[in-house]
């Protein structure tokens, strides 16, 4: 009988020990704001609301915009959501357009490193050029906080919130930002995302969100990622 006792106590220790990694792990908890000194700052609002292009599987209770795009089904593309949003400046004034590609990364360990998204950009700045952006993004504080309480348990939403979801996947904890043409030609630098989400529902889902990316990209710049 104690040896069954023992065996229960040890599961029960070890289920709150998991409990306890996934709400206050240091890794897996929502990180502070990287320094945005000297980074050039575009905003974008919510896809979902006024993005030009929302699609994935179409298995998701995430909405398409339009309604009528088509589904990823491709196998090989099926795991993917592509976003199409306006990038805009300070003075919210639209400047540019970038596409998203983005895929749960097999990198990721829940009690380890988060629930980990590979995110591929592509920047176009009319009269400027175009850039890559290679992103991790860490979606568990936004999955814990939000999305999971709210949209399957029917919780009350306790926001507005605001996250930097931005992990990599440079040593830093920043994006790695790569200068396709025009004046971003040749030149390499690093970004990163903020957002603040100011409702979801449970019914509907994402509501509305303002989210800034910030752009470090220096004129003469050499290789900023670290090894």
């Amino acid at each position: 009988m104690k040896y069954v006792l023992a065996t229960a106590l040890g599961f029960l220790l070890g289920c709150a020990l998991v409990l306890v990694g996934l709400h206050y792990n240091p890794f897996t908890t929502n990180s502070e704001a990287i320094s945005s000194a000297n980074a050039r700052v575009f905003t974008y609002r919510s896809p979902f609301i006024e993005g030009l292009a929302v699609t994935h599987s179409g298995q998701s209770r995430l909405p398409l915009v339009p309604k009528e795009i088509p589904d990823l089904w491709e196998s090989t593309i099926s795991d993917s959501i592509l976003t199409v949003i306006v990038l805009r400046d300070d003075e919210d004034v639209p400047v540019g357009i970038a596409s998203r590609i983005s895929q749960f990364s097999d990198r990721t360990e829940l009690l380890v490193r988060g629930v980990l998204v590979d995110d591929d950009w592509l920047v176009t700045i009319p009269g400027e050029g175009s850039l890559f952006i290679d992103a991790d993004s860490n979606l568990w504080p936004f999955l814990k906080e939000t999305l999971i309480p709210v949209w399957y348990l029917y919780r009350p939403w306790q926001g507005p919130k605001i996250y930097h979801p931005t992990a990599g996947p440079a040593a830093s904890g920043v994006a790695i930002v790569a200068g396709a043409t025009g004046s971003f030609a040749a030149r390499e630098g690093t970004a990163f995302e903020s957002y603040q989400v100011s409702s979801f529902s449970a019914t509907t889902g994402p509501g509305s969100m303002d989210a800034r990316l910030f752009l470090n990209l220096p004129r003469n710049s050499t290789s900023l990622v670290a090894e």
